[in-house]
């Protein structure tokens, strides 16, 4: 008797199978770690530009010394109650002087205190900007030799950590000095003439200029922020002015102010630019 094989059989596309009920196969998913968070920093928070400029009657190393001396923020500056310089550059090739690297500050408004890092870049007597999150400075690396040494990368590397306040906060400061050559006064000296070059002359005037640029962390500090937003970079402006007439004095004065009214002309570009780039004041 001949031995047969069976053969099982094939279903078309068109056939029923023999168990219908297992047509369509069960697949489990599991969740990921990948998955999108429940709140997302990134979208529900925007960009904010806070800028404020000021003319003041000093040189601009001394207020740069002033801007630089971080420790001192808590005693001055609004919102800032504690500050100190962790680490510093190395000497800078012009004036062989060494400038904050990275320096922690506490910030609290409104019943909230947070504590971040941030990391600085000192152009002497001319730029300084803190950088936190992930912001990176704008100052080209080629003008920052001080800050560009191996062990200065890699202990800033080791500062960059998450930051609870803000995505990203560049702070940039820019002076920029002058002379300035007041007016002799109306009807001339005293004697008669117009005063010459000696009797009347001039003195170094600062042109300082403020950007704050910030993402803040969550979206309940972005709302917190909305209401003093317009204000902050004119507060910080005047804190250091009236810092600079604390520990500098009044300077020379201002052309066409009278004693006792010594204060830095505030320039028409204060305010807050939004991401569309519109001020509101």
């Amino acid at each position: 008797m001949k031995a047969t094989t069976t053969v099982p059989r094939l279903y078309n596309a068109i056939s029923t199978p023999p168990h219908p009920i297992l047509r369509h196969p069960l697949v489990i998913r599991t969740p990921t770690s990948t998955q999108r968070p429940f709140v997302s920093s990134s979208t529900l928070t925007p960009l904010q530009t806070l800028t404020a400029s000021r003319i003041l009657p000093y040189p601009s190393s001394a207020l740069y010394n002033l801007i630089t001396d971080i420790p001192s923020y808590p005693s001055f500056l609004p919102y800032c109650s504690s500050s100190r310089i962790t680490s510093t550059s190395s000497p800078d090739p012009t004036y062989k002087k060494q400038w904050p690297r990275t320096a922690d500050l506490q910030v609290g408004w409104g019943g909230y205190n947070e504590s971040y890092r941030s990391r600085i870049y000192c152009l002497p007597y001319q730029i300084i900007e803190a950088c936190a999150g992930s912001a990176e400075p704008t100052i080209p690396k080629s003008q920052l030799p001080h800050y560009s040494d191996a062990s200065s990368a890699e202990s800033t590397k080791d500062d960059i950590q998450d930051n609870p306040l803000f995505t990203s906060l560049l702070t940039r400061w820019n002076l920029h000095e002058f002379p300035f050559k007041p007016l002799p006064p109306e009807g001339g000296l005293q004697d008669g003439s117009t005063g010459s070059a000696e009797a009347n002359p001039a003195h170094p005037r600062t042109e300082i200029s403020l950007v704050i640029e910030a993402r803040f962390a969550s979206a309940v500090y972005s709302a917190l922020s909305q209401a003093a937003a317009p204000k902050v970079a004119g507060m910080m402006i005047d804190a250091f002015e009236k810092r600079a007439q604390e520990v500098l004095g009044k300077g020379h004065g201002v052309e066409g102010r009278g004693e006792g009214e010594n204060k830095g002309e505030k320039l028409p570009t204060e305010g807050v630019v939004g991401e569309e780039g519109k001020r509101s004041e």
